[in-house]
């Protein structure tokens, strides 16, 4: 385990060394001096060490070889050049061209050799082994109240509670630094879920990131800079009923007149027992204020859902069931105008 204790935008002090690549490489049959002369221009120009081309011999195989281990680790990588001008490596063909490709390959190899190579990348380029990892690192529970403490410090006390360190740009880290408090109440919440929270407002992201070696860092990032990142909860695998029970029980005669919107719904929350957090960046560009928008309900006997439902639409807004990355079940007010 390892955690960031100083800040946290700045990386660990620990060093970390990748892995070392070798490649030999045989010629099949039918390949020519030209196709070997212009591989081994390529992999030049890519700048990738170690790399030797010789003819084939009886007993060779395409295949990863490991030396060492822990911090001392080389990959041996036995590929063939074939007749067809393309590179054949475990699990992998290259045309000549396909630089992404290739060094996509190596990088994958130093993340976790050959077993890395053979298991397929779900989200952020990850395998679904390191993104369980990731998720259930996450999972860790906001143990202190977070509204209206400053964005910057309650990030910095959750990051201590995490096996990741955190990495950030000078804009992120600029973002998170300001005066922004935290507006929501994130306690009890997981700290996945909470990070995402307090990160929306600001313009910025969480993404993981499989580093050189396989080690995962949290990077933050402006939103506009990322195709994915973190989410702010998630659709529950359980039916409504079942994930949040209370949201379907009888609230007896209620009558609400004139009251702030997130009055109303932080005394439903409590009654149900579940956190409900705003998507402020688009109740800002709508220019809803839950504070300030007033919500009236006539006397009469329904369950919560259906309350809840009703105070959001009258601001324009709209409920959604979710769940933190550890299963608790909060709701998730956002517009009913998407933009």
């Amino acid at each position: 385990m390892w955690t960031l204790a100083i800040a946290l935008v700045f990386p660990l002090g620990q060093s970390w060394a990748a892995p070392r690549v070798e490649l030999e490489l045989v010629t099949e049959e039918g390949v020519s001096a030209v196709i070997a002369h212009q591989w081994g221009a390529a992999l030049n120009e890519m700048r990738l060490p170690n790399v030797r081309i010789r003819a084939s011999r009886p007993g060779d195989r395409i295949e990863v070889q490991q030396r060492g281990s822990g911090n001392s680790v080389t990959y041996v990588v036995i590929g063939a050049l074939t007749a067809r001008n393309t590179l054949r490596l475990p699990g992998a063909e290259f045309r000549l061209g396909d630089r992404t490709g290739l060094q996509n390959w190596l990088e994958n190899l130093k993340q976790g050799g050959d077993a890395r190579l053979k298991e397929p990348e779900v989200a952020f380029g990850m395998t679904p082994t390191q993104l369980v990892a990731v998720h259930d690192a996450l999972k860790v529970p906001v143990t202190f109240s977070t509204r209206d403490q400053k964005s910057f410090d309650v990030l910095k006390r959750i990051s201590g509670t995490l096996e990741f360190s955190f990495l950030a740009d000078g804009q992120a880290r600029r973002a998170m630094m300001g005066d922004d408090p935290v507006l929501d109440e994130l306690q009890g919440l997981s700290a996945g879920t909470a990070i995402a929270s307090i990160l929306r407002p600001l313009g910025l992201v969480m993404v993981p990131q499989t580093q050189a070696g396989g080690q995962v860092r949290l990077w933050i990032t402006d939103v506009r800079q990322s195709t994915e990142s973190w989410p702010v909860g998630w659709p529950s695998e359980s039916s409504p009923r079942d994930t949040l029970p209370a949201l379907f029980t009888f609230a007896g005669n209620v009558a609400i007149e004139d009251t702030p919107l997130d009055v109303a719904l932080q005394a439903i929350g409590q009654r149900i027992k579940a956190p409900i957090l705003y998507d402020h960046n688009s109740m800002v560009r709508q220019r809803i204020d839950p504070a300030v928008v007033n919500v009236t309900m006539d006397e009469g006997r329904t369950y919560y859902q259906r309350i809840i439902s009703r105070l959001a639409n009258q601001a324009g807004l709209t409920s959604e069931l979710r769940v933190d990355d550890a299963g608790t079940p909060f709701l998730w007010i956002s517009t009913l105008r998407r933009n």
